[in-house]
């Protein structure tokens, strides 16, 4: 049985990229401790400009080990969820510079629309051995 590593130190190099980019956090939850379905909830503040920059209502940037990095933003109808992509654990610099940008001008990035990438109870080394890089980085 492959060892599930702890995602905080991943979550906390994506939370600390995102404020060097310029965005606010407001505040952030790392839950779901291994063998539980990994989670993160960053919250960020309106961008000071773009189309988002007067809405009252906080962001949220949500990272789970199945779906990877989603942006919720304000909809008509609620939130719309913008997936990142198919990577589950890009580089914190990665995360800053997607959620800048769609956030920025959303019509420029797609948004992935199927399924997750991977199921969370299956034993998958690769993905382990990636998340586990930041945690020997911290």
């Amino acid at each position: 049985m492959t060892i599930r590593t702890d995602h905080q130190p991943y979550v906390h190099a994506a939370v600390t990229a995102v404020e060097d980019i310029g965005l606010t956090v407001l505040a952030y939850a790392i839950t779901g401790r291994p063998p539980a379905v990994r989670t993160a909830a960053v919250t960020l503040a309106p961008p000071e400009s773009g189309p988002y920059a007067d809405e009252e209502a906080d962001f949220e940037l949500v990272w789970d080990e199945s779906f990877g990095w989603v942006l919720r933003l304000p909809a008509e109808a609620g939130t719309s969820d913008w997936f990142m992509g198919e990577d589950l654990v890009p580089s914190p610099e990665r995360v800053a510079r997607w959620a800048d940008m769609v956030l920025s001008s959303p019509g420029l990035t797609p948004s992935r629309e199927d399924g997750p990438q991977r199921l969370p109870e299956v034993d998958d080394e690769a993905f382990e051995t990636r998340l586990s890089a930041f945690a020997a980085s911290a």
